[in-house]
């Protein structure tokens, strides 16, 4: 490594309390650790201790391998539901979700961070917990994207009085330049820096979350909470131009979409960008995915008969709408691609903490044959899908993205406008986007559509639009490290 580090993230704090920690001498898994925790606070809406989530990791010995630490069902159904319907105005479209008791699922992120300290670490979570501490205490201004995040969703934080305590002024959802603050949760990470590895799983808070469960009609349990535990899996590796590229195996779709997405695109003849032609590759490669988009049956079944000696998973639906990310490389060339999510939020805070639980079972849109239709015992699917390129057995590009389902496709287009359109990397992240489903067609401003019949509705943005994601990026041969600004993202290389 030339670089001594590089960080990409989606908050200006989040990434430089990364860099704080690799300028101490930590290594990328340290300013992993300390960087997801203050996501909790400086990216709430999408980052909680009651999220889940999947990482990329790359050890510099050439190992890499994927943390799934997302969300798990109860281990028994509840036969009476607890849920609240919840509506979102994403201005395009009115869509409806489910909080409530019912709707929370095993978070996985206590474990992932005590998985990192205990065997990727060098450094104690008793220092690595302090920036977060500090910060949550004092208090940072909402940034512009912090606070539509906030509006986009006040129908999850307000629900409750402990979220309307952070997240509302004056009975409205606070705005940018106001001061968001979680004194509960600086309290929290005392506690939980000097806690072990069990203490969540275990102890007074999952206690706290069960006591909710158990008294209000959810499905969560002790035994589910003393069973959770991170899970290694093998990346599922494909080939595009000259390039490796790894990304998550089921119970991630993300990961089997963007291969089906990159692999058409990959037989695309050479085009300019914006193009007529640009726009009918992509709309071809999209055609491809439309049966997998929500059937994880006849994907794993896909990618099966694409990839020898895999074995079909065991997952089922689920959903992952608010969705952060992360990437960060040390000296050593150590390298992890995070990302995280807790659905909407259920609305519901553990007490005393400032942390909101995930709302994983309350997805409609992901478990199209009912709220109760989720199995016991499983990892819910995701459209997460952390991804690294390599090159020589060695990582050259990393990046992820939120944007719930349009995750996978908006990575591959990034990597298709970098490794076959040529262009450099910011321009590669901030390239115009397209998504489409068999019912509508989204894009950005600037491809030629003059001899396009799309056949169907067509939703035209004239600036880059957040629902297209954030690809906050690190391209190792060029030395550098792109935020996606259509998500605020934030890019640190120290050479």
């Amino acid at each position: 490594m030339s670089m001594k580090y590089a960080i990409a993230a989606g908050h200006w704090l989040t990434a430089q309390v990364a860099e704080d920690v690799l300028k101490e001498g930590g290594n990328a898994f340290d300013a992993a650790v300390a960087a997801y925790l203050t996501m909790f606070f400086s990216e709430p809406a999408m980052a909680s201790i009651g999220a889940g989530g999947f990482a990329n990791i790359y050890e510099h010995t050439g190992r890499n391998y994927i943390l799934d630490f997302f969300c798990q069902t109860p281990l028994t159904k509840n036969p009476t539901s607890n849920f609240t319907k919840i509506e979102v105005d994403f201005g395009e479209s009115m869509e409806y979700f489910y909080g409530g008791p019912s709707s929370m699922a095993v978070p996985g992120a206590p474990a992932l961070i005590h998985y990192l300290v205990d065997h990727l670490g060098t450094m104690p979570l008793k220092e690595l917990a302090e920036p977060a501490m500090q910060y949550s205490q004092e208090g940072i201004a909402l940034t512009d994207f912090q606070a539509e995040d906030i509006n986009l969703l006040k129908n999850v934080f307000g629900l409750q009085k402990a979220g309307r305590d952070i997240f509302f002024k004056d009975g409205k959802p606070k705005s940018t330049g106001d001061f968001l603050q979680m004194s509960a949760y600086a309290d929290l990470l005392e506690t939980f820096r000097r806690e072990d590895r069990d203490w969540f799983y275990h102890g007074e808070l999952s206690k706290k979350i069960i006591n909710y469960s158990e008294s209000n009609d959810g499905h969560l349990q002790a035994l589910d909470f003393e069973k959770y535990q991170v899970k290694i899996r093998k990346p599922l590796h494909f080939a595009f131009q000259d390039l490796d590229v790894s990304v998550p195996d089921l119970p991630s779709m993300g990961g089997g979409l963007l291969y089906l997405f990159l692999t058409s695109l990959d037989k695309s003849s050479l085009i300019n960008a914006l193009s007529f032609e640009h726009i009918h590759a992509l709309r071809e490669a999209f055609a491809q995915c439309f049966q997998f988009m929500d059937d994880v049956k006849a994907l794993d079944q896909k990618l099966s008969s694409s990839f020898q000696n895999r074995k079909q998973s065991d997952a089922q639906n689920g959903g992952t709408n608010g969705t952060s990310h992360f990437n960060i490389v040390d000296k050593l060339g150590n390298a992890i691609s995070l990302s995280t999510s807790i659905g909407e939020g259920c609305g519901w805070f553990i007490p005393d903490t400032n942390m909101q639980m995930n709302n994983m079972l309350g997805e409609t849109a992901l478990l199209p044959n009912g709220l109760e239709s989720w199995l016991p015992d499983r990892r819910l699917n995701s459209m997460m899908s952390p991804t690294m390129v390599f090159k020589d057995q060695k990582p050259v590009f990393i990046t992820g993205s939120g944007g719930s389902i349009r995750i996978p496709f908006s990575i591959g287009q990034l990597l298709f406008n970098k490794y076959k359109l040529g262009l450099d990397t910011t321009e590669a992240i901030h390239h115009p986007r397209i998504f489409e489903n068999r019912e509508k067609l989204y894009m950005e401003e600037g491809f030629d559509l003059k001899d396009m019949n799309p056949q169907k509705s067509v939703k035209i943005w004239k600036q880059l639009e957040l629902l297209f994601g954030g690809t906050h990026s690190i391209d190792l041969q060029k030395q550098l490290a792109v935020g996606d600004t259509r998500r605020e993202g934030t890019g640190i290389v120290a050479l």
